[in-house]
C-alpha cells in the first residue's frame, strides 16, 4: 500500500478520529540517547539549557531514527524550576549518562507556605524561554510535512514537585483545600506556558503527568486533583493535546479520555483492553517497552512486539516511556521500519 498523507497530517487526523492511511510514527515522548548525542554533538546536561543544542539532539532522533516528528524538551522539571524547586545538575563528564537534572530541594517547606513558590513569565523566566527558542529552531529546520510537539508538564506533577512527593500527597488527604490552591497556582503557569509553546509553532502539546498515576491516587482523587486541571491545558491552546502518565492505568484509561483527543500508555497497559475501553474516540499511543525489548532485546524481538500492538489495535506506533539513554539505535529504526511497514489499516472507518 501507498503512503497517501504526511507525517503532520497523519498525526493531526488521527487526534481528530478521522481516517488515515497509516499509523502515525511520531513520538511524544523524549528522545535523548546516548548514540543520538554522539552522532549530533548535543550532550546531555547541556541539551537542557541550550536551544540550539536542544533542538539538534531532537531533530537527530528524526533523521537517524525516522520518527515522524521532532519532540521538545527532554527533562520534566522546567515548570518546577522555574517555579521555585532547585534542582540538581550534574557536570556532563560522563557524557550524556548523567540523569535528568533531578528536584534537589522542592519550594515548599512547609504546608500552605508559598512563599517562595514563583509565577514565572515564560518568556522570560527560568528555561521555559529556552524550550520556546528550541521550538522557533525546529520549526524552521523540518519541512511543514513533520509535526513540532512539545511538552508540559500536568498541573498535579508540577505541585508534587514543588511540595515533595510524599508530602505532597498526604495534603491531598489531610488538606484537601491547601493542595488544591497549589495546584490552581501551577495550573495557570502550566496553561501559559503551553500557550507560548503553541505561539512558538508546536502542533501538538504532551501533557505529561507520571504523578498522576494509580500508583500513587485513586481514580477518584484524580477527578478532584488531577483531571479538571489537565484539561484546562487542553481547553486554552488551538492544538490538540496527547496525555501521557506512567503506570499500571486500567483504572484511569476512560478518566484520562475526558482530558485529551489523545493519551499514551505504560507498556503494563495492554493496548487491546486500552483501546476497547477507550473506544474510536480516543487516539491510543503506544506502548513498546522501552526497559525490556528496546533497551535489551534483539532487532527481531522489537519487530515482533510492534507488530503485536498494531494487531492490538495502537493508533501512534510510540515507546512506553521516554526512551533510555543507552537504547540502541538499531532498535529504536526497527521499530519505525516495522511500523511503517506493517502500519497500513484504516484506524478510523
Amino acid at each position: 500500500m501507498k503512503e497517501t498523507m504526511s507525517a503532520k497530517e497523519r498525526l493531526l487526523a488521527t487526534l481528530a478520529h478521522q481516517t488515515v492511511d497509516r499509523i502515525a510514527v511520531a513520538q511524544p515522548l523524549h528522545t535523548g540517547t546516548i548514540e543520538l548525542m554522539k552522532s549530533s554533538g548535543a550532550y546531555w546536561p547541556e541539551v537542557h539549557s541550550n536551544a540550539e543544542l536542544m533542538a539538534t539532539l531532537s531533530y537527530e532522533a528524526h533523521r537517524i531514527i525516522g520518527f515522524e516528528s521532532v519532540r521538545v524538551p527532554f527533562d520534566i522539571n522546567i515548570e518546577a524550576e522555574a517555579m521555585g524547586c532547585t534542582l540538581e545538575y550534574h557536570s556532563g563528564r560522563n557524557k550524556g549518562l548523567d540523569i535528568q537534572p533531578p528536584v534537589k530541594d522542592p519550594a515548599i517547606s512547609e504546608a500552605g507556605d508559598f512563599s517562595r513558590v514563583m509565577d514565572p513569565d515564560p518568556y522570560k523566566d527560568g528555561r521555559m524561554p529556552v524550550v520556546l527558542e528550541a521550538i522557533k529552531l525546529l520549526k524552521k529546520k523540518v519541512a511543514d510535512t513533520i509535526p513540532v510537539i512539545s511538552m508540559v508538564v500536568g498541573p498535579f506533577m508540577v505541585a508534587a514537585q514543588l511540595r515533595g512527593v510524599e508530602a505532597f500527597m498526604r495534603e491531598i488527604m489531610r488538606k484537601p483545600a491547601l493542595a488544591l490552591e497549589l495546584i490552581e497556582k501551577c495550573r495557570k503557569v502550566c496553561v501559559r506556558y503551553a500557550q507560548a509553546q503553541v505561539e512558538a509553532g508546536a502542533d501538538v502539546v504532551v501533557i505529561v503527568d507520571a504523578s498522576a498515576s494509580c500508583d500513587l491516587i485513586s481514580p477518584t482523587q484524580f477527578d478532584e486533583f488531577a483531571k479538571p486541571f489537565s484539561r484546562s491545558i487542553t481547553d486554552s491552546i488551538s492544538v490538540p493535546t496527547i496525555l501521557h502518565i506512567c503506570g499500571k492505568n486500567d483504572l484511569l484509561l476512560t478518566r484520562m479520555a475526558e482530558v485529551a483527543p489523545g493519551i499514551s500508555i505504560d507498556s503494563m497497559v495492554d493496548m487491546a483492553y486500552a483501546k476497547q475501553t477507550v473506544g474510536k474516540n480516543t487516539a491510543m499511543f503506544g506502548n513498546i517497552n522501552v526497559n525490556g525489548v528496546l533497551l535489551f532485546g534483539e532487532p527481531a524481538d522489537v519487530e515482533k512486539a510492534v507488530i503485536e500492538c498494531i494487531e492490538k489495535g495502537t493508533d501512534g506506533l510510540t515507546t512506553c516511556c521516554g526512551i533510555p539513554p543507552q537504547t540502541p539505535t538499531i532498535n529504536l529504526q526497527t521499530m519505525v521500519q516495522t511500523a511503517k511497514k506493517h502500519g497500513f489499516k484504516k484506524v478510523y472507518a
